[in-house]
């Protein structure tokens, strides 16, 4: 039977997405975005939002796609909250928020066309992975043998 998911429908590219409302706290212009050297491509920067400074993610790069053009103030944003981390997800355009049905896996818009439903919890758990893997071998290669 198909369930009905309440969600925001954004682009980022060229493809559409789908993401949950409930994990969504906002919708936002980015402001002045810093860039983070040498973090993985999935860290597009950082920027502050109401005095707090919150990662910024690239979809293309989270999802093993090619990364976006840089993050940069203006730019759209969604941001999530998931496994007790507030990050911005930066979009290219947010069409709409819908009720659509999901049926064996698939989402589809009131005129039939297809998008990809993310799962923040495993974004997020993603982003974490991504930016922490550098991080872990720098420390390996400081500690003395």
């Amino acid at each position: 039977m198909p369930e009905l998911r309440n969600v925001i429908v954004f682009t980022v590219g060229t493809a559409r997405y789908a993401l949950e409302l409930r994990w969504v706290r906002e919708v936002v212009s980015l402001g002045f975005v810093t860039g983070v050297p040498t973090a993985p491509a999935v860290l597009g920067g950082v920027c502050n939002l109401h005095g707090t400074i919150l990662p910024v993610l690239d979809l293309g790069a989270l999802l093993g796609l090619p990364s976006g053009p840089p993050a940069r103030q203006g730019d759209g944003a969604l941001v999530l909250e998931a496994d007790d981390l507030v990050c911005a997800l930066r979009v290219d355009q947010v069409d709409h928020v819908a009720s659509l049905h999901e049926s064996g896996g698939a989402l589809v818009d009131s005129v039939g066309r297809p998008l990809t439903l993310i799962d923040p919890l495993k974004l997020v758990r993603r982003a974490i992975e991504l930016v922490s893997a550098p991080i872990e071998s720098n420390l390996e290669a400081d500690r003395p043998t």
